[in-house]
C-alpha cells in the first residue's frame, strides 16, 4: 500500500501566455488528494492554482492541467484531462491503480465504478466547478439542468448564443454564474445570478428521475448531458439577473 502523502508532488512545466506570447515555468500538481492537500484545494477554489499571472505582462489566464482530484471521505474523483473521451472513459470504468501513480494523462487512474462518483472534464473552469459543487453538497446533474435553463433564458434575453456557463460562486442565498456569449471570438463575458432556491426546486422536481450519481453514464456530466437528457422539455422556471 502506498504511504500517505503529506506534501503534494509537483512538476514544473512550460506555459505560454496567450496575451504576450512569453513562456515561463508553472507548477502543476498531477494529484490533489483530500484529506491532505486541502491547501491546493483552497488555492484552486480561489483561482490561485491553474490561473497563473504572467510574470512579464501581469495578465491572468487559465492553463490546461492534467489533474486528478480525489476525495476519499466523499468517495469521489474528478479528472481534468485532454486525453480522448473513449480512452479515458474506459480507464475510469475498470482497473485498480492508486491516485499516487498518476504522472500523465496515460496514467490517469481507473476506479471501481460502484464505489466512486467519477467525473471527467476538459478545462479548469469545469474542474473547479465540480469541486465547488461538491463542497456545497450540490448534485452536479441537477446544477447542469439549472444552467441549461438559465442559458435559455439568457439567450432569449440577450439575443446571443450562450457558448459556456459555469458556477463561479455560491454564497448566502445566491448562485453566481459566469457565462460566455457568442458563437466565436471575440466573446462577451457576463455574470449571471439567481436565487439558490432555484436549485432546490429543480432537485425536488428532477432528482427522482435520474439514477445513482456513481453510474458510468454520468461520467461526462455537462451541458451536453443536460441537453440530451430531455428532462427540461421547455422548462423556463426561475429568473436571472445578468451583470456585465
Amino acid at each position: 500500500m502506498a504511504k500517505e502523502r503529506t506534501v503534494p508532488e509537483s512538476v514544473d512545466l512550460p506555459v505560454i501566455c496567450p496575451f504576450c506570447g512569453r513562456e515561463f515555468d508553472y507548477t502543476m500538481y498531477p494529484v490533489i488528494k483530500i484529506p491532505g492537500d486541502n491547501r491546493l484545494k483552497k488555492q484552486l477554489l480561489n483561482k490561485d492554482l491553474y490561473f497563473p499571472t504572467c510574470p512579464y505582462c501581469r495578465e491572468q489566464f487559465k492553463v490546461k492541467p492534467n489533474c486528478v482530484y480525489f476525495d476519499a471521505r466523499k468517495a469521489e474523483m474528478f479528472i481534468v484531462t485532454d486525453a480522448s473521451d473513449k480512452k479515458i472513459e474506459e480507464m475510469v470504468k475498470t482497473g485498480d491503480i492508486l491516485p499516487e501513480d498518476v504522472r500523465s494523462p496515460e496514467d490517469i487512474p481507473p476506479f471501481i465504478g460502484s464505489l466512486f462518483r467519477r467525473r471527467i472534464v476538459r478545462d479548469v473552469d469545469a474542474f473547479r466547478e465540480k469541486i465547488l459543487l461538491s463542497d456545497c453538497s450540490y448534485d452536479d446533474r441537477i446544477m447542469e439542468l439549472v444552467k441549461l435553463a438559465l442559458s435559455r433564458l439568457l439567450q432569449k434575453d440577450s439575443g446571443q448564443h450562450v457558448y459556456r456557463i459555469f458556477l463561479d460562486q455560491a454564497s448566502g442565498n445566491m448562485l453566481t454564474f459566469a457565462a460566455v456569449l457568442g458563437m466565436r471570438p471575440p466573446f462577451e463575458n457576463v455574470e449571471v445570478r439567481t436565487e439558490a432556491s432555484i436549485y432546490t426546486k429543480y432537485k425536488n422536481k428532477y432528482l427522482h428521475r435520474i439514477g445513482d450519481p456513481r453510474e458510468d453514464r454520468y461520467i461526462f456530466t455537462d451541458q451536453k448531458w443536460a441537453e440530451e437528457s430531455g428532462l427540461l422539455s421547455g422548462e423556463d422556471e426561475g429568473y436571472i439577473m445578468p451583470m456585465k
